[in-house]
This record gives structure tokens, C-alpha cells and sequence, in this order.
């Protein structure tokens, strides 16, 4: 069984992938490569259980950011995204090795 700081470390490998993810997902409308981008992140999210875990958080923090934005507000919320990721998913990893 992995320990907290092998699980810390596979999550926080993940991160750039998880924020591209939020980035696309946030935007109002996907161009062809913005789409075949998510389809690639999702396909390998279901190979790989920690990905697909950060996924469905990363959709949650998504879903709560979505409603409302315009172009300017979602450029501001796709720079807070980062430091939200970074703070909720650490948290919350942590969180579950340690139950």
C-alpha cells in the first residue's frame, strides 16, 4: 500500500494535466483540438484510478467556477484555479490517506 508522500507525489504529477483539464473544461465552447485534448485526457483518466479520481474533483471546483462567466471573469477564474487546485486537492488527498 502506497505511502501519503508516494500518494502526494503520483497526485502532484497529475497536476498540470488536472489544470489543463479545468481549462478546457471552463472554456464556452471547445475548437477541434481543444476537444480531441479532452478526449485524451479522459481516456488515459480511465486507465489510471488517482487521474480519474483528481478528474471528478477537478469537476466539482469546475461545476462551482462554470455558472455566469464571461471572457474576463473566466481568464480571472482560470488563474485562481491553479492556486485552488494546489490548496483543495493537496487537502483533500491528505485528508483520505489519512482516514
Amino acid at each position: 500500500m502506497p505511502t501519503s508522500d508516494e500518494w502526494l507525489g503520483s497526485a502532484l504529477a497529475y497536476r498540470s494535466t488536472v489544470y489543463e483539464y479545468c481549462q478546457l473544461a471552463l472554456r464556452p465552447s471547445l475548437d477541434q483540438a481543444g476537444a480531441e485534448r479532452m478526449g485524451e485526457i479522459l481516456q488515459r483518466a480511465e486507465a489510471e484510478p488517482l487521474l480519474n479520481l483528481l478528474i471528478d474533483e477537478a469537476d466539482s471546483l469546475v461545476e462551482r467556477l462554470q455558472p455566469c462567466l464571461d471572457e474576463q471573469h473566466l481568464q480571472q477564474q482560470q488563474q485562481r484555479l491553479l492556486g485552488t487546485i494546489d490548496a483543495f486537492w493537496v487537502n483533500e488527498l491528505l485528508a483520505t490517506c489519512g482516514r
